[in-house]
């Protein structure tokens, strides 16, 4: 398993545009969509992300790199079926988790939101329970940390919005031991969380046996040169 992150920082609109030529059309075209400059960043170092990721370890040139999604809209490297991926990003962040089976994570900045309105809305009894327990100052740190488990037991999952957020729920107990419980039963899934900085939350769900604690933080230059390289069908690179 690797976890992989990436902080980000401005690239001006010409680069923006060098870099998007580089991808899949379909993707392009999501990005030059968005108004927001740092919404085009974050989708474009997502993509450039995994693609070097898979450069690398896969040694396969960029223009061979070809992504399917399945029934629920989750992407997947064709030919390759040990290899899965999943990306997430957030406020400064774009995180991506590599494994030789199914993994999902996600990363959200919090935000001073009505949290108490929207965990009704989605999360069980029981989650609403674990966060009205804690002292008032950490209710919305803790509602962050049950939707970034959620999420990313979803994306492992990868069954998308198919899956209701509701329809299973996250237990945590007293020594932090985290499990996810649908229709009574315990998923054998397994969970790790980040604190990668203050006012972050990152969650990562895999069917491993076993999650990395360290993760791999990449410059977001290196990234680009080492993408841009990788373009051009250079072999020997390295995050």
């Amino acid at each position: 398993m690797g976890i992989h992150i990436v902080k980000i920082s401005d690239i001006k609109e010409e680069k923006i545009d060098k870099l998007s030529s580089l991808i899949d059309p379909k993707k392009r075209y999501i990005i030059n969509k968005f108004h927001n400059r740092k919404d085009k960043i974050r989708t474009l170092i997502g993509e450039i992300l995994i693609r070097t990721i898979i450069g690398v370890k896969l040694r396969i040139r960029n223009e061979c790199i070809t992504f399917e999604k399945n029934q629920y809209g989750k992407p997947y490297l064709r030919e390759y079926s040990n290899f899965h991926f999943n990306i997430s990003h957030s406020g400064d962040y774009v995180v991506c988790a590599v494994d030789d089976k199914p993994v999902g994570i996600d990363i959200e900045e919090e935000k001073h939101i009505e949290y108490k309105e929207i965990a009704r809305k989605f999360f069980t009894v029981h989650e609403i329970d674990y966060i009205n327990k804690q002292d008032k100052e950490i209710q919305l740190s803790k509602f962050y940390e049950i939707w970034t488990l959620k999420e990313s037991f979803i994306k492992c999952c990868g069954r998308g919005l198919s899956m209701p957020l509701n329809s299973f729920y996250i237990q945590i107990d007293d020594i932090d031991n985290i499990r996810v419980i649908t229709n009574g039963e315990c998923k054998e899934h397994i969970f790790k969380q980040y604190n990668i900085e203050q006012g972050y939350k990152m969650a990562v769900c895999s069917l491993n046996n076993k999650i990395l604690n360290n993760v791999i933080l990449i410059d977001q230059n290196r990234l680009i040169k080492n993408f841009l390289r990788l373009s051009l069908g250079y072999k020997e690179l390295c995050l």
